[in-house]
């Protein structure tokens, strides 16, 4: 157990500690989002919550264009209970991106109208897929064009030939996280220490002062004192 889980533990609800359980059964590093200075916050913090309603944890977020603002009203809170990954400090941020995601051994999809690809149900679900989703007016960068192995689409019938992003984003999110989950082996799935982890982060968000409460019990480790 994360020491600091432990600490926060009689803090939390039976309930509470329950809910945190039943959701990380079901939370998926397999897939992972990432938004490409996407123009309005609502939207990105509106697909954020798809996110966590589908179980997918880790959003890569690019914002040297357009920053992202959290709206708690559009969003629910939801960024709170995910892994948000940032790159205001990279020279490049979207190179900075697709470097982690390379690194971390995903294959790239991007969304686009534009460029023949796949239906989303074509996309294999085999290895770790990361979707990209770029601005509302462009769609995503040159850049992560080149970087792609794959390119997805929505099929479209009507007059209209896109859908609002989040929309879009949660058709396909929803379509690869539930195939994802019928893989034979459960690769898709949280590791045990990687649950422990979040529990102990979403712990420290949900329990008021955290933060103090921590600092006291490192303080009690040094000194041999019990916590007040």
């Amino acid at each position: 157990m994360d020491p600091r889980f432990a600490a926060l533990l009689p803090f939390l609800s039976d309930e509470r500690v329950s809910r945190f359980n039943h959701v990380l059964e079901s939370r998926t590093r397999h897939i992972c989002l990432v938004l490409e200075n996407v123009y309005q916050s609502r939207n990105a913090s509106a697909v954020m919550r798809t996110c966590d309603g589908v179980g997918i944890q880790d959003v890569h977020l690019i914002e040297n264009i357009n920053p992202w603002v959290f709206n708690r009203h559009v969003s629910k809170g939801t960024p709170s209970w995910l892994t948000l990954h940032r790159y205001r400090e990279a020279i490049n941020p979207t190179e900075a991106c697709i470097e982690q995601l390379q690194s971390d051994g995903y294959a790239i999809a991007v969304t686009s109208p534009h460029v023949d690809g796949q239906e989303v149900h074509e996309l294999p679900i085999d290895k770790p897929i990361a979707l990209v989703m770029g601005t509302e007016f462009e769609g995503v960068s040159n850049t992560f064009l080149a970087a792609a192995n794959h390119h997805v689409y929505i099929p479209m019938t009507g007059f209209a030939e896109s859908l609002n992003i989040s929309v879009a984003a949660g058709i396909i999110m929803h379509d690869l996280a539930r195939r994802s989950r019928t893989l034979p082996d459960t690769s898709w799935a949280l590791s045990e220490a990687e649950k422990d982890i979040l529990r102990a982060e979403w712990a420290m968000k949900t329990v008021r002062k955290s933060d103090v409460i921590l600092k006291q019990l490192k303080i009690c480790l040094h000194t041999g004192k019990s916590l007040p």
